[in-house]
C-alpha cells in the first residue's frame, strides 16, 4: 500500500472524528480545523515509522491529542466562547419544540460544567463519553496506566455530578 493512498485513506475515514474531538477540545471550529489538518500532515509524516503497536485509530487520536496540548501551551492566554454558535452537527429527525429546549440546555449546563473541569478530567471524559474511546485507547493516547485512565475518569464523573448538583441547589435558591 502507497503511503499517499493510505494517508488519503485515513483521512476520509477518520478526519471527522479527529475534527470532532479537537472541537470539543477547543471550543473553536477554525482552530479545530487547523489542528485537525496538523495531525493528518504530522500522521503523513510519521506514517512509515508506524510500526502498528496500536491501531490507527488509536495512534491518530494520539497525534492529536499532542497537537492540541503543544496548541494550547502556545496559546493558553487566548479563550474562545460560545460554543453553541457552530456545534457543526443538525437534526435530522423531528422533535416537539419543548423537548428540543429541555434536551438542549441539559446539553450546555453538561457541557459548561464539564468545562469547569481540570485539563486531564477534561481529556478523559471528552475521549470516553464523547468520542467513545476505550480504556485502553484513553490509556495510549494519553500516555496512562489504565489504572489511572480508570481512576481519573472516575473522579471526573463525580466532580461532574458534584458540580451539576451545586449548580442545581443554587439555582433552587
Amino acid at each position: 500500500m502507497k503511503h499517499r493512498d493510505s494517508i488519503e485513506d485515513l483521512y476520509r475515514q477518520y478526519y471527522q472524528e479527529i475534527l470532532n474531538y479537537l472541537y470539543r477540545r477547543t471550543r473553536h471550529l477554525e482552530t479545530a480545523k487547523d489542528l485537525a489538518q496538523d495531525t493528518f500532515v504530522k500522521a503523513l509524516n510519521g506514517l512509515a515509522s508506524f510500526r502498528g503497536h496500536s491501531s490507527i485509530r488509536t495512534w491518530l487520536y494520539t497525534i492529536a491529542h499532542h497537537t492540541f496540548v503543544n496548541w494550547y501551551r502556545r496559546n493558553a492566554k487566548y479563550k474562545f466562547s460560545d460554543i453553541s454558535k457552530s456545534d457543526g452537527l443538525t437534526q435530522t429527525t423531528y422533535e416537539q419544540p419543548e423537548e428540543y429546549l429541555s434536551r438542549t440546555v441539559k446539553s450546555e449546563t453538561i457541557r459548561h460544567e464539564i468545562l469547569q473541569l481540570k485539563d486531564q478530567y477534561q481529556s478523559v471524559l471528552i475521549l470516553r463519553e464523547f468520542q467513545e474511546l476505550s480504556y485502553e485507547e484513553i490509556a495510549e493516547i494519553l500516555g496512562w496506566s489504565l489504572s489511572k485512565v480508570k481512576t481519573t475518569l472516575h473522579r471526573a464523573r463525580l466532580e461532574l455530578k458534584k458540580n451539576v448538583m451545586k449548580r442545581r441547589e443554587e439555582e433552587r435558591i
